[in-house]
């Protein structure tokens, strides 16, 4: 399996069979327009990736993560027709804007899905959204664990996966997210093979220095920073 951040905690995943899931693409500049320069992107949007993968998650219903200009562009006439999974909080906006152009799934924790060679978990997230969500992705003996944007909350912890492949995580500690402290004592408990920081780069108003969640881990862990918009192996 392959992945590519996107930004933020965007990214695109793609299995061996060319089966490619995408999660939390922020590829507009909405935000700046609607909140103000705090929110100037600091990753420039790439036009090369707004185009409709098979399968697409949405992890909640802020906009730096269900944002209505990418998807816009995503449910476009011409693109691909999606398997769209999403939770409580997202799936009635996404059938009220986009009736019938995607094949939508309700993903609540606990539930799984199955879909071209790809098994997606939900997984519960303490976040300022009640219905947040993270994702366990598994494809060709793989697994991924994006947490979504969460605290560091006992119940996350219960029901993380064991044998991680790759632990995805945010680090900013604003916005009800874990801090460097936190993720990286999240990590060190949950022991995947890699860990990736995220939700750090996008906005001056919510973003950070990733040196210190290094710092934390160094020695312990291997902490991936890929390129933008560059694939990566998992």
């Amino acid at each position: 399996m392959k992945g590519l951040w996107l930004g933020q905690a965007g990214f695109l995943f793609c299995a061996q069979n060319g089966a490619c899931a995408m999660v939390d693409p922020y590829l507009s500049n909405a935000l700046r327009e609607s909140e103000g320069e705090a929110y100037t992107r600091e990753v420039p949007a790439d036009p090369r990736f707004l185009r409709a993968p098979d399968i697409l998650v949405l992890t909640h219903c802020h906009a730096d993560h269900m944002d209505p200009a990418t998807l816009g562009a995503l449910f476009a006439p011409g693109q691909k027709r999606m398997t769209v999974l999403a939770p409580a909080g997202v799936f009635p906006f996404l059938r009220e804007h986009w009736p019938g152009a995607a094949e939508y799934i309700l993903f609540t924790p606990g539930t799984e899905v199955t879909l071209l060679g790809m098994r997606f978990i939900a997984q519960y997230a303490a976040h300022s959204d009640p219905h947040a969500i993270g994702l366990v992705l598994e494809a060709d003996g793989r697994r991924v664990y994006h947490t979504g944007d969460t605290l560091y909350h006992r119940r996350v912890l219960q029901n993380a996966p064991a044998g991680l492949d790759l632990l995805i995580l945010p680090i900013n500690g604003r916005g009800n997210n874990m801090n460097a402290e936190d993720a990286a004592r999240m990590a060190r408990q949950l022991a995947p093979k890699a860990v990736l920081p995220m939700h750090w780069d996008m906005f001056s108003a919510f973003g950070c220095d990733p040196g210190p969640f290094g710092g934390l881990l160094a020695g312990v862990l291997p902490v991936l920073m890929p390129r933008h918009y560059e694939y990566f192996t998992i």
